[in-house]
């Protein structure tokens, strides 16, 4: 007589997450960090009174670094920061793609996400009229993703109708729209930069024609990365099963819980860092203008 004995049937872990991704996502946003901690400690004599007379090699070296590291962003002068700036924005916004085809509700993600990137504008123009930013934030790096989303969420409900379609249809138009934004060099902000708000160019703020504020990020071409990402997701991570699943480990968990709080890090990491600077600076000796 044979027996058999009952199994539970294995359901699929909604909170399943593939690690590399969490990674991948977390380290591009350290590298924003490095690169906002690089730009306040280049700034960073601008909040005090007496930074001119204090004078501490510390300091004074790492302004001596943040300042050779960013001249590398120039035009004129392409370097290190030129490269990995473009290069770590494609990479998180490819993964916000990735995260779309993951989704299963990318209408409510963008609308959300939406609300929030509104309110970040709000806060910004608040910091404006007190002296802290220069211009605020009409269209930056949370409208651009949260619009980039929607776009998405649109495309993948019209083409639904037919599985090859939906599925090489953002491969398509993330490569034209990156052809053509790369072409127009809507990315590189050669065309003229607005220094007071236009209301006639604030179309061209969110298309990419036209650049304006402290964090600016045009839909072309940064659009066609998202529609990238959501080909990739869809074509590579449909089952949400890791493809380095020997890798995944302890080692990698600090950057994972990054890469799963991105948004909060990203909402807090500028306070925390110019909050760090500050410190540092007064037990050194310097005195905030206000």
């Amino acid at each position: 007589m044979v027996t058999t004995v009952a199994t539970k049937p294995i359901f699929r872990d909604k909170r399943r997450r593939v690690w590399e991704l969490d990674f991948l996502r977390g380290f591009a946003v350290l590298a924003m960090c490095f690169d906002h901690l690089m730009f306040d400690l280049m700034a960073f004599r601008s909040w005090f009174s007496n930074s001119y007379e204090v004078n501490n090699p510390f300091m004074n070296k790492l302004s001596e670094l943040a300042y050779a590291y960013w001249n590398t962003s120039r035009l004129d002068n392409i370097g290190f920061r030129f490269w990995a700036h473009y290069i770590f924005v494609f990479l998180f916004l490819f993964l916000v793609g990735v995260s779309c085809a993951l989704s299963r509700d990318n209408t409510k993600r963008g609308s959300l996400l939406g609300f929030v990137a509104l309110a970040f504008s709000g806060v910004s123009f608040v910091l404006k009229a007190m002296g802290i930013m220069s211009d605020g934030i009409v269209f930056g790096i949370l409208h651009c993703i949260a619009l980039s989303i929607l776009c998405v969420a649109a495309v993948d409900v019209v083409t639904r109708f037919n599985k090859r379609v939906n599925l090489y249809a953002p491969l398509v138009i993330g490569l034209v729209i990156l052809a053509v934004g790369i072409g127009k060099n809507f990315w590189s902000m050669v065309y003229p930069f607005d220094y007071a708000f236009n209301d006639d160019h604030f179309l061209g703020y969110v298309l990419g024609t036209h650049a304006y504020g402290d964090d600016w990020f045009g839909l072309f071409p940064y659009v066609g990365a998202v529609f990238l990402g959501m080909y990739w997701g869809k074509a590579v991570y449909s089952e949400r099963l890791s493809l380095l699943p020997a890798l995944g480990g302890k080692w990698n968990k600090p950057i994972n819980f990054v890469g799963r709080h991105a948004l909060l890090f990203y909402l807090a990491h500028q306070v925390a860092i110019a909050g760090l600077v500050i410190i540092v600076c007064l037990c050194l000796g310097y005195k905030l203008n206000f």
